[in-house]
């Protein structure tokens, strides 16, 4: 504890100069520079995360909410008190309510997450469809668990079906759809091949946009990237359940595969993780290939989703890394990856999709 108080105190300057780069980030990509510089400080408060004074214009930022929570939510935090700071010294209203008309306009510019539901009537439909499928997953996960392996598959790719017409079918309604954004993984300077591989996945079969963008570490006081997922709640509690359940999976195979070769160390841990989940890719996509052709089952994406996820995100920019050499124990990944089933989360693990499926 007292370790911890004495990095706090270290860190609270880097901490301030750090949110005052990106107030001025922030301040120039959406607002085209018309805002003055506040002052910005850290606040001792566990209730309030943020407030904007402006009187003595400060903005102050709770030092728990940097310590405790991802540095992505304490910028959202930031971003609704920088629209604040404009309702009163740009657009200049002093006599509506703090979260008005006014504060919503300001945070259509600053990509805050909108906290709004839709209307009652737009999600009844959505709801109910929800509850359907989410009984019929759970009783298609738990025939998962099959020692089987053949049953296994079968479970599995019945309930990649029903996750592509679920999906498919909530496009066609075309009503109002609540998304969200969430951070998956450490932030880094740089991430491995299974990382990349993992953000391609949930992509390409799991309904969610993804994107890696620039995060702070504030404990250690390191900057680099997360993976940033878009998608509506349901969606994600599943994404954020692959992601963690395939994380979790990949030591384990790792594991066996080295017991099995004889292999010692740790050095083709990587190129084997790769492999790994380019198998389970694999595998996913011949899945896809044949709903398309015996059930007319073809995935076209969420024109909603997409205009939230570029609303949030106006200058995105895409970079492709290196691929992994193939070498044996790379295909051996793949071998064993084309062979992964996910399965309904057992105990406590998997907390999304539980409370998902519960």
């Amino acid at each position: 504890m007292v370790r911890t108080r004495r990095i706090r105190q270290e860190l609270r300057g880097v901490w301030v100069q750090k949110l005052a780069l990106w107030w001025t980030h922030y301040n120039g990509l959406y607002l085209d520079g018309v805002m003055r510089p506040p002052v910005i400080r850290l606040g001792s408060g566990k209730k309030t995360l943020g407030s904007w004074a402006s009187e003595r214009r400060i903005i102050t930022i709770a030092e728990v909410h940097v310590g405790r929570d991802p540095w992505l939510a304490v910028l959202d935090t930031l971003r609704h008190e920088m629209a604040h700071q404009y309702v009163g010294e740009v657009l200049q209203v002093q006599n509506e309510g703090s979260h008005g008309t006014a504060f919503k306009s300001a945070c259509e510019k600053l990509r805050c997450v909108p906290k709004a539901r839709a209307s009652d009537d737009d999600l009844s439909v959505v709801e109910s469809v929800d509850d359907r499928i989410l009984r019929l997953l759970q009783k298609v996960l738990s025939l998962a668990d099959s020692p089987n392996e053949n049953e296994a598959q079968a479970a599995m790719q019945k309930a990649h079906q029903l996750l592509l017409k679920y999906n498919i079918d909530l496009v066609k309604l075309n009503q109002n759809r609540r998304f969200e954004v969430r951070s998956l993984g450490k932030v880094k300077g740089r991430h491995t091949s299974a990382e990349l591989w993992l953000a391609s996945l949930l992509n390409r079969f799991f309904f969610v946009e993804t994107l890696w963008v620039q995060s702070y570490d504030a404990f250690r006081d390191q900057l680099g990237t997360e993976l940033q997922v878009y998608g509506t709640v349901e969606n994600l509690d599943m994404a954020v359940y692959v992601y963690d359940y395939l994380s979790h999976l990949l030591d384990g195979l790792w594991g066996d595969y080295k017991r099995d070769k004889g292999i010692q160390g740790n050095r083709e841990r990587q190129r084997y993780f790769a492999g790994v989940l380019a198998g389970f890719f694999q595998k996913l996509e011949a899945q896809e290939e044949t709903l398309e052709i015996s059930q007319a089952l073809v995935w076209k994406g969420d024109a909603q989703l997409h205009a939230f996820y570029r609303y949030v995100n106006p200058n995105v920019q895409t970079r492709y890394g290196g691929g992994v050499q193939a070498t044996e124990v790379y295909m051996d990944g793949v071998k064993d990856g084309q062979r992964v089933t996910i399965h309904k989360p057992v105990g406590e693990t998997g907390d999304g999709l539980r409370g998902l499926l519960e």
